[in-house]
């Protein structure tokens, strides 16, 4: 591997072509030998450090630089990459993909901050660091790679037309200006000692990266992006605080804001961590009417074998909580939310009208809303493959009002009366279903992982694509589907009484009924 002799204390002059004098503010001037191979990259063209020539607080200025492809990651880099598709027949993948986020490329420094991993490190160390340690050779290389990160983030094409149309403007303006070369470009580098973009957090989000995630060996960008999340509220609330507001309409307010990780550096970053690991989305099997009605038959049959009324209880409690998502397009953390007095309150008016059916009436605050709501749902009793929602809402409601004296709180609670939340009834999914399989032929086809299932979106999914295999109409099922919504919802004003709600929903209650009557 060729050495260079050259040092930072050398005449910056470039011996190459005109002999050009290297100048402080015209980057495209600028010349040095790559730090790993030696080779003396000119004009500008390769990865310059920003603070190439600046001293930044008592430190000497870097004098870094390296051809594109010798700033590569470390061998060690434990970070995840997501798999480039196999070639096939007569199709080869490209080569710049095939490297991508494993080695930066000339003209990346000119399409965002680029400070070498030496400046980062000053900046928040604010001191050089120890060669053999090992905490800091980590930090290092998690430096190396959030600037490859943030350099992934744009394509290559653009990167190389940037630098192209960057030494053709200049070298037009000159020939036919007077003007010098640091007078037509921006100012590169930063001197202050200080973590201007925000690596100090991209840190952190690389080491969270690293923890085991649920469907893969390393946390999902849902879960990473979080770091920035809480960085960010700290910041907000401490000295970072800032009181501006740039924009105020009707409610909509844009606020200043110093903050690090919403800068454009730590957007880059974030994005190009999000292309490099990818996201591994597992969704949830659907119900079909045929699970339901396989569920129905197994928890029959526990029920009848039951010893006690504790266990026929949690039976009743999980049919209704899958006929309830199900039939009623529910999330699986909102069904907890069904208020006791309110089913109590429309039981009889609701079951035995002309189109019999169960109004639903749920209270809380739901994903995408402000304040405290209630929102009435209704659901057929009869459907076309005769799923037994009477009968197990029947039994529930029985046990509570006539076991238990209980006709107020949560539907779904403890003997404290304390709600319980889906993790208590997801426990029991995997059994019944466990038992469907073997005892329903047809209901799971075999090749289907039970794990696949959950009281989280299986039955939600299920409901869409039953609803529209049955060509239910798109406005009932988007209704359905996004009942929260002020305009879809009847008028689930926050504060509205239960009453008043109901009242609204009433009128389209023949219509809302269509989206489970086909199930």
């Amino acid at each position: 591997m060729p050495r260079s002799t050259w040092s930072p204390g050398s005449p910056l002059v470039s011996s190459f072509g005109r002999r050009r004098p290297m100048i402080q503010g015209d980057f495209l001037s600028w010349t040095a030998p790559c730090r790993k191979c030696g080779k003396i990259l000119k004009n500008g063209v390769g990865l310059f450090c920003s603070n190439f020539w600046h001293s930044k607080g008592s430190f000497h200025p870097c004098a870094n630089a390296w051809c594109g492809d010798c700033y590569t990651s470390f061998p060690t880099d434990p970070f995840p990459q997501q798999d480039l598709p196999e070639e096939e027949d007569g199709i080869e993948s490209d080569p710049a993909e095939v490297n991508a986020f494993q080695k930066g490329r000339n003209g990346d420094h000119l399409m965002t901050v680029f400070e070498c991993d030496l400046c980062h490190f000053r900046n928040i160390r604010k001191k050089d660091p120890e060669w053999g340690d090992e905490q800091d050779a980590f930090m290092l290389m998690c430096i190396r790679r959030a600037s490859l990160d943030a350099f992934w983030s744009r394509a290559t094409g653009t990167v190389t037309a940037n630098l192209r149309r960057a030494g053709r403007d200049t070298l037009d303006g000159a020939t036919r200006t007077s003007m010098e070369g640091d007078e037509m470009m921006p100012m590169m580098g930063w001197p202050h000692l200080e973590d201007r973009v925000g690596m100090a957090p991209a840190i952190l989000s690389l080491t969270a990266s690293l923890r085991p995630g649920v469907y893969a060996g390393h946390l999902q960008y849902s879960s990473v992006r979080k770091t920035r999340s809480w960085y960010s509220n700290a910041y907000n609330a401490g000295a970072g605080y800032q009181r501006d507001t740039i924009y105020s309409h009707i409610g909509y307010r844009v606020t200043a804001t110093t903050g690090p990780t919403d800068g454009p550096w730590f957007e880059k970053f974030m994005k190009g961590l999000r292309l490099r690991q990818g996201e591994i989305q597992k969704q949830d099997h659907p119900f079909t009417s045929a699970i339901v009605l396989g569920l129905d038959w197994a928890c029959e049959a526990q029920w009848h074998r039951a010893g006690g009324p504790a266990e026929k209880a949690d039976l009743e409690d999980f049919m209704v909580y899958v006929l309830m998502e199900y039939c009623g397009d529910l999330r699986g953390e909102e069904v907890p939310l069904m208020s006791l007095q309110g089913i109590l309150t429309f039981w009889d008016s609701c079951t035995q009208a002309e189109t019999p059916h169960i109004m639903l009436t749920l209270h809380g605050k739901f994903k995408g809303e402000t304040g405290l709501r209630w929102h009435c749902i209704p659901i057929p009793v009869n459907t076309k493959s005769n799923l037994p929602i009477l009968k197990w809402f029947r039994r529930a409601l029985r046990r509570r009002v006539e076991e238990n004296q209980r006709t107020t709180g949560w539907f779904f609670a403890d003997a404290e009366r304390k709600r319980r939340k889906m993790i208590y009834y997801e426990s029991m999914l995997q059994d019944h279903l466990q038992t469907v399989r073997e005892e329903v032929r047809g209901a799971i086809p075999p090749e289907i992982d039970l794990e696949g299932y959950s009281l989280r979106r299986s039955g939600r999914s299920g409901a869409h694509t039953t609803a529209t295999n049955n060509r239910v109409p798109t406005e009932v099922i988007t209704t359905m589907g996004r009942w929260r919504k002020k305009e879809l919802a009847r008028g689930t004003v926050p504060g509205l009484p239960m009453t008043q709600v109901y009242l609204r929903v009433s009128n389209a209650v023949p219509t809302l009924l269509t989206f489970a009557s086909g199930f």
